[in-house]
């Protein structure tokens, strides 16, 4: 019923982590990988794909996608797909079986709904390495939206500040039109964000509803030099105008299909949430850049918290907090009685343990 598109470049170990922790859960879902890699670290891919294929635990393709950024990789892999549904899935992040087949089960009978997903969380890496014990973890919002349009919807997502799409589980047709064409425009992976994320996920939110269903689905590992461009870098590149030309007529095409808008009404529609997401973004920028800059803590909280005990009680202290009044902190998670613990824990074995 699904599939999993994994697109990566020179990253092996990750996706032999990644096909670990799946040959190691039950009922896991297919997977595609979508490998850009440099030829040594491909020939590393192709054998991590072969020993889980071997296993026969797992359902696993192996796609070529020499030069071809993420978001074109996924376009190549949307092709192959042959489940009825699909979800993206980074070579470092994990996507819960249990949770994916409560999404399957709701899009199932919840035609108007294009996407679901489970709660989700964020996490580093002590030391950014494949394995090693988790740092910081927080939740990472998704996006959620109901209302009856289309035009409504791009209204209520950027509106209450745009939120992660791509990882939910989504029709497969809606999938493929989400990619389609995406990888004809310019700029390599994470330069270019209309291509590689606001064209896929307004086309999502204009061929239905968005839902969150019980459970943990995502768990997505981030790293410290993962980032998209400075806004105001990306509004001053030389491929900003072709490409929001790009963005403007595809959204607008799918409104006016859509809501049955004409011409001029969907290009309104398209103008009124982007110049409100620039705004935002420019303002937010800005401010982070003029605000207060960080102080110390005074000399005395300093050394009192460099005494060994003392530091130890704070941190059982925080922790106590955290799994109070935070159901996906690190320490909640981790206990027993986590309503989450279920689907986080093998993660949580997969990142922590060496690899064998």
């Amino acid at each position: 019923m699904l599939t999993l598109c994994v697109p990566t470049k020179n990253r092996a170990a990750f996706v032999a982590r990644l096909l670990r922790y799946y040959a190691a859960v039950p009922d896991a879902p297919a997977l595609l990988i979508g490998d850009s890699s440099d030829p040594e670290p491909a020939g590393q891919v192709q054998e991590a794909v072969r020993r889980a294929s071997v296993s026969g635990r797992l359902s696993v393709q192996y796609r070529a996608c020499p030069g071809l950024s993420s978001c074109a990789a996924l376009e190549a892999l949307s092709r192959d797909v042959t489940t009825p549904y699909c979800a993206f899935l980074g070579d470092d992040d994990f996507l819960s079986p249990r949770t994916l087949a409560r999404c399957v089960e709701f899009l199932e009978t919840h035609p108007d709904y294009s996407a679901a997903h489970g709660q989700a969380v964020i996490f580093q890496v002590e030391g950014q390495g494949v394995h090693g014990p988790i740092g910081t973890i927080t939740a990472y919002p998704q996006a959620v939206t109901e209302a009856p349009t289309a035009a409504a919807r791009l209204r209520e997502f950027f509106a209450q500040g745009p939120k992660t799409l791509l990882y939910s589980v989504h029709r497969a047709g809606v999938w493929r039109a989400m990619f389609s064409g995406v990888s004809a425009l310019p700029g390599t992976n994470n330069s270019n964000v209309f291509k590689d994320e606001m064209i896929p996920v307004c086309v999502s939110l204009i061929h239905g509803k968005v839902a969150e269903v019980p459970g943990l689905s995502l768990i997505h590992q981030t790293h410290a030099s993962y980032r998209f461009p400075h806004v105001y870098d990306w509004l001053t590149s030389p491929v900003w105008h072709p490409s929001y030309e790009a963005f403007r007529d595809r959204i607008s095409q799918e409104l006016q299909r859509q809501d049955r808008l004409s011409s001029d009404e969907a290009q309104g529609v398209v103008r009124e949430v982007l110049w409100g997401h620039l705004v935002r973004l420019v303002a937010s920028a800005r401010r982070k850049e003029i605000g207060p800059g960080w102080q110390p803590r005074p000399v005395w909280q300093q050394r009192l918290r460099g005494i060994p005990v003392v530091r130890a009680v704070v941190r059982q202290v925080r922790e106590a907090g955290q799994r109070l009044a935070n159901p996906l902190s690190l320490p909640s998670l981790l206990d027993p009685s986590s309503r989450y613990g279920g689907d986080f824990k093998p993660v949580y074995d997969a990142v922590t343990s060496p690899s064998s």
